[in-house]
């Protein structure tokens, strides 16, 4: 079992490095078709969630990339594991409304369900949820 949390070490590095590169290249709907595995791939089948999201945790808790969108990165690097790990986890898209009064703009939010458990930060304030990935 050590053996296979040091690939999925390495294979999170690799994948949480390329990500913000892929996301100046790819339109959202391009990459959350990229990262999201086919059928027959379950490479970390059996692993469970846990140790997925504790190794995405610990590669991403100091965000130097994409500081402004670290939710999309780690949401969008933890949905690509576990569906790896075989497990149906949905991503899920939201858009705060402005505030007149704060002076905030509009900006949007990123998280990942697991069986309608929340695994990588809940939105703060309520949103209005405009995309699911995959679509049920």
């Amino acid at each position: 079992m050590a053996v296979r949390t040091a690939v999925l070490r390495c294979h999170i590095w690799l994948v949480a490095s390329l990500i913000p590169l892929l996301d100046r290249l790819l339109s959202l709907a391009g990459l959350l078709r990229l990262l999201t595995p086919h059928r027959p791939w379950k490479l970390y089948r059996g692993l469970g969630s846990q140790p997925v999201v504790q190794a995405v945790r610990r590669r991403l808790g100091r965000p130097t990339h994409m500081r402004r969108r670290a939710c999309l990165r780690l949401g969008i690097t933890l949905y690509h594991f576990l569906r790896l790990a075989g497990l149906p986890a949905q991503l899920r898209f939201g858009v705060y409304p402005p505030q007149t009064q704060g002076g905030r703009r509009m900006h949007g939010h990123c998280w990942v369900l697991l069986n309608g458990r929340c695994l990588a930060d809940p939105p703060d304030e309520p949103v209005v949820q405009v995309l699911v990935w995959p679509a049920s």
